[in-house]
């Protein structure tokens, strides 16, 4: 924003004490404002307060070249984003807040934004997990003993997140030294919430870092070809290394307790 700033000094350098239309000095501004979330009144309005000291609302839609019966609008929309404050009085005056200031405000607005969008989702993924078991039309058919490949880490974790989510008895883990501790970082909170609730922890790793040994009930100091996770009857295998892009990676998660066993059995060998 640098460029930027030093365009909105020169601009009210050079239009101190003018009433005339200063929009067309710097559209560059206008742009980058826009891209902020502004529309293109706003950006107009907010860059001629800030290549000017303070000003009505009437000087304002001069020098914006904004219609007049719509100024006010685009003043109390700045206002409420954060990019103007006033000046009680007669007649009321106008300002622009600094714009790191005002992006900084931006910026919480959005978290908050995100985070109330967040909530709504994990209230809709409730109401329709619900509503969509209620109601299915699959009878006589265990969908869960199936096997489903996940692509992509971020659906992959995701259902690693399930899994630990819902482990009452045990939990294994068979992971790099690396992998492992990506794992611990991205779920340690579930997996020390699961040890809590009774799951019995098994790490399979060539390397421990102390915090695995502290929450783990037992491990292995050994490296199996395989990477995977086993929570009670669900097992999650990676089929791809852990050099492949995450967008690429592969895994294979199936819910049978026969699997499981298997697994655990033929890794205590």
């Amino acid at each position: 924003m640098t460029a930027d700033a030093d365009s909105l000094k020169a601009s009210k350098t050079n239009t101190s004490g003018s009433a005339m239309p200063i929009i067309s000095k710097n559209t560059d501004v206008i742009s980058h404002l826009r891209s902020l979330g502004l529309n293109e009144y706003e950006a107009k309005a907010y860059y001629a307060l800030a290549a000017s000291t303070t000003c009505t609302a009437g000087e304002l839609a001069n020098r914006a070249a904004l219609p007049r019966p719509r100024v006010y609008d685009v003043l109390t929309s700045l206002q409420d984003q954060g990019f103007v404050v006033l000046r009680p009085g007669r007649p009321v005056k106008y300002s622009a807040l600094p714009i790191r200031e005002a992006i900084d405000t931006l910026k919480k607005q959005k978290r908050a934004e995100l985070d109330k969008q967040f909530l709504h989702f994990d209230d809709l993924s409730k109401a329709m997990q619900t509503k969509i078991k209620a109601g299915s039309l699959v009878e006589g058919y265990a969908i869960e003993d199936n096997v489903w490949t996940l692509k992509g880490k971020d659906a992959i974790n995701s259902k690693l997140a399930s899994m630990l989510a819902d482990a009452k008895q045990h939990i294994v883990i068979s992971s790099s030294q690396t992998g492992l501790q990506q794992k611990m970082k991205a779920h340690g909170a579930l997996l020390q919430e699961a040890k809590q609730r009774g799951a019995k922890i098994h790490i399979v790793s060539p390397k421990m870092a102390p915090e695995v040994t502290t929450l783990a009930h037992t491990t292995s100091s050994t490296a199996l070809p395989t990477r995977f996770v086993l929570a009670d009857d669900q097992a999650l295998l990676f089929l791809t290394n852990e050099q492949t892009h995450p967008d690429d990676e592969v895994g294979l998660w199936l819910k049978n307790p026969h699997v499981t066993q298997t697994l655990k059995q033929l890794m205590n060998k």
